[in-house]
């Protein structure tokens, strides 16, 4: 074959075919998704998955910064020699080049590798798993790496053959499954119990059944997408019901770091977006193509695949961003968003009943000239208005302006949702008294009052979010 051919991977190649040529395989392959089909669930963004396609077996795989990408996984129910080992490389660098962005995990599962691979497994684990604790330029993880590619080349392959393995190749050499039911039932109970703890309670008739419902799911779909969804009710099914939410909620992440664990949570990339130290911000172009497109995204991805519109949000972000997370996962749209605060959790369902102390602002608002109502909320800052009015001048423009401001901090969700409420009353009477088409919005206050505004601001004008990042200086972010 060409290096031309080589290049152009296809469904209909020799490699892509070996299941429909060859069964003998088949029943370790399909053991073998199965137990992995518990760890799939944990990770958020698992789409669907596939075998016999291009590898043994792929995951589809959604993430809110990369799009859809997928895992393949070629399973191997013997003992790996290096030349088998080496012509899987070969085969996974093939389709990561003819096929540039469809792949960004290759895995190899088997049940046991040549001594001569495992000082290269142990080099890549050992170099990998602690990077997110080091600075990547750190002298010690350089010198990891040197260490690391001096053990490939040992093998006979070059820094290319290193990177790939490093970047994008998962060996998984200690399975050890054979192909009979008991021995499998056994590995798909320790899955379930490690990735899904919900799982605990089952008897052990219960993962027998749900054994069984998944391996004729995965017979019947031979070359065919099985969904989340079908999975999801396949598991409900063989419970009697007793499962009926496999997820109570989606983990949404705006941490800055990296996750340690892969793909657990659905995470938004946006450490350009917090501003740093010096509080310097993307452009409200950027915001809008970035943040707000990667919402409505996860958002649509979600409603197509996820069976929960409960999201859990965890990490730091700012106010705008908050904004922005709860305008998208709406009220209107059926989402409800709980935002883990400092350790407690409030919810966006969470509404006020005649417990729940009242919640008032000081409330001025002043006429003014344009299409664009200022809008300033400070909590426990007084001063917030001034600094915005400011603001206003120094650009040689009056604009009709509404301030709200409180003195008295927001002790729980039911309030929050009551504060929410009020801000709405009184923008939807200063809109109709000033005409204004847009909403240029400035707040100061918790985080969480923020995202609880967003979520409810349906049949409002645009709005405009700001930054504060100076002295009566504040740079537009996103347009919602």
């Amino acid at each position: 074959m060409t290096d031309n051919n080589r290049l152009k991977p296809s469904l209909l190649e020799p490699q892509s075919q070996g299941g429909d040529t060859a069964e003998s395989g088949f029943d370790f392959q399909t053991n073998m998704i199965l137990c992995k089909i518990p760890l799939w669930l944990s990770m958020e963004g698992f789409d669907s998955l596939i075998r016999e396609a291009t590898a043994d077996f792929e995951a589809k795989i959604f993430s809110p910064s990369e799009g859809i990408y997928r895992e393949a996984v070629e399973a191997k129910n013997h003992h790996m020699a290096p030349s088998e080992f080496w012509a899987e490389i070969d085969r996974f660098m093939e389709l990561h080049e003819g096929i540039p962005g469809t792949y960004k995990h290759f895995t190899i599962c088997c049940n046991g590798i040549s001594d001569e691979i495992k000082p290269l497994i142990i080099g890549l684990r050992r170099v990998r798993d602690p990077q997110s604790f080091y600075d990547a330029d750190s002298a010690l993880m350089i010198n990891s790496f040197d260490d690391y590619l001096r053990r490939v080349e040992r093998l006979g392959k070059d820094r290319k053959v290193a990177n790939f393995l490093y970047e994008n190749v998962l060996i998984e050499p200690l399975w050890n499954l054979n192909s009979d039911e008991s021995t499998s039932k056994g590995i798909l109970t320790g899955q379930l119990n490690t990735h899904m703890p919900q799982y605990q309670d089952l008897t052990g008739r219960e993962i027998s059944e749900i054994y069984k419902a998944l391996l004729d799911l995965l017979k019947a779909n031979k070359a065919r997408p099985i969904t989340r969804r079908q999975i999801e009710e396949t598991i409900q099914n063989a419970t009697g019901g007793k499962i009926q939410s496999l997820k109570d909620s989606v983990v949404i992440s705006t941490e800055i770091e990296e996750l340690s664990k892969r793909e657990k949570y659905l995470q938004f990339k946006w450490a350009d977006f917090f501003g740093g130290a010096n509080r310097s911000y993307p452009t409200p172009d950027k915001w809008n193509d970035t943040v707000m497109s990667q919402l409505r995204e996860t958002a649509g991805w979600i409603r197509e695949n996820r069976g929960s519109r409960c999201i859990l949000l965890k990490g730091n972000r700012r106010l705008s961003t908050s904004v922005a997370i709860g305008s998208v996962f709406s009220a209107v749209a059926g989402f409800n968003v709980v935002m883990d605060y400092r350790g407690e959790l409030w919810s966006t369902q969470d509404h006020p009943d005649f417990q729940t102390p009242d919640y008032s602002f000081e409330r001025n608002y002043e006429a003014g000239t344009g299409d664009n109502l200022v809008l300033t909320v400070g909590i426990m800052k007084d001063n917030l208005a001034s600094e915005v009015a400011q603001f206003k001048k120094l650009q040689g423009v009056s604009p009709p302006r509404l301030h709200l401001c409180s003195s008295h901090p927001i002790t729980s969700a039911k309030q929050a949702n009551l504060a929410v409420n009020e801000i709405k009353k009184e923008i939807v009477a200063a809109v109709l008294e000033s005409k204004s088409k847009q909403i240029d919005f400035f707040y100061a206050g918790p985080a969480h009052l923020a995202l609880f505004f967003g979520h409810r601001i349906n049949s409002l004008p645009p709005i405009q979010c700001y930054e504060w990042v100076g002295a009566n200086s504040y740079v537009a972010t996103c347009l919602i």
